[in-house]
């Protein structure tokens, strides 16, 4: 005979000697919750972590942020060295007598910082510092001279950088490493809910989905870039609609591109994790 709601399971809190009910029941739960469920619930926190929505449009977020921050960060470190760079100069300014030397050696030492700080930056960052700048034309000391009219003229502003480049390298910063920590966080979450016997499988799946989405989207915004920069000058270099409308195009095909192809690598990942895990925990030698 079947018995009340939940007399079919099997728990160390079931109520059976001494009451009136022919079969196993739970004790009284509070009103308003099903005495099937878990108990005690899960978080509030766990419960927004884990919903749909949420995760995917973190995970998406992630991907593409994450690789931006890096540039970001390198950013910063370049407009800290160039403040140092705009007071050498307005030392040389305060005392007067420049020499036609030290003029160059300061030009010269401005290119080569922007030289530097573009080798560790990922291959969106590069695109997009080569639009706005091109290494191969970076104005020299007597092209600024001619430029500027004078040397003190071009030492006002030999330490200066785009402000509109900071303020988008700052929105990376501060979103891409929070980012990162949400996604680990939720997805550290889901690892833990999984069932004890594949809890295993799940992290495989998981991380290497992570993983495998931030290169995504690394190269995602890269090929974005390009793609949409291409728009406004096929050669991307010598910009057709300006080097401030082509940068914008880079930025917005740069996101674009991220969130699509990081979306595409993180899936790639999850089904390549679970596929590695399965062969590992499966093979065996003959």
């Amino acid at each position: 005979m079947p018995g009340p709601l939940c007399s079919n399971e099997v728990g160390e809190d079931w109520v059976d000697p001494g009451t009136l009910a022919l079969t196993r029941n739970r004790p009284p739960t509070t009103h308003g919750m099903n005495s099937c469920q878990d108990y005690p619930p899960s978080p509030l926190t766990q419960q927004v972590f884990l919903s749909p929505a949420l995760r995917e449009t973190v995970q998406i977020a992630t991907n593409m942020t994450t690789p931006m921050a890096w540039d970001s960060y390198w950013r910063m470190a370049y407009d800290r060295a160039d403040k140092v760079l705009q007071a050498q100069a307005n030392e040389l300014l305060r005392r007067g007598n420049i020499t036609r030397q030290e003029f160059d050696e300061l030009v010269k030492a401005r290119n080569k910082l922007v030289q530097e700080f573009r080798k560790p930056l990922s291959p969106f960052g590069k695109q997009y510092s080569e639009i706005l700048k091109p290494t191969a034309r970076l104005p020299q000391p007597g092209e600024l001279l001619t430029k500027k009219g004078s040397i003190e003229a071009v030492l006002k502003s030999v330490g200066k950088s785009r402000a509109s480049v900071n303020r988008l390298s700052m929105v990376f910063r501060v979103a891409g490493p929070a980012l990162l920590a949400l996604d680990i966080t939720i997805t550290t979450i889901v690892v833990m809910k999984a069932p004890s016997e594949q809890r295993g499988r799940m992290a495989a799946r998981e991380y290497t989905g992570l993983g495998l989405g931030v290169a995504g989207g690394a190269g995602g915004a890269w090929a974005g870039c390009v793609t949409l920069a291409a728009l406004g000058s096929p050669t991307l270099v010598l910009p057709l609609v300006g080097e401030v409308a082509e940068g914008t195009l880079c930025v917005v095909g740069g996101i674009l591109g991220g969130l699509g192809v990081g979306w595409m690598g993180r899936e790639a990942g999850k089904a390549t994790g679970e596929v590695v895990y399965d062969f590992v925990t499966t093979f065996r030698w003959e």
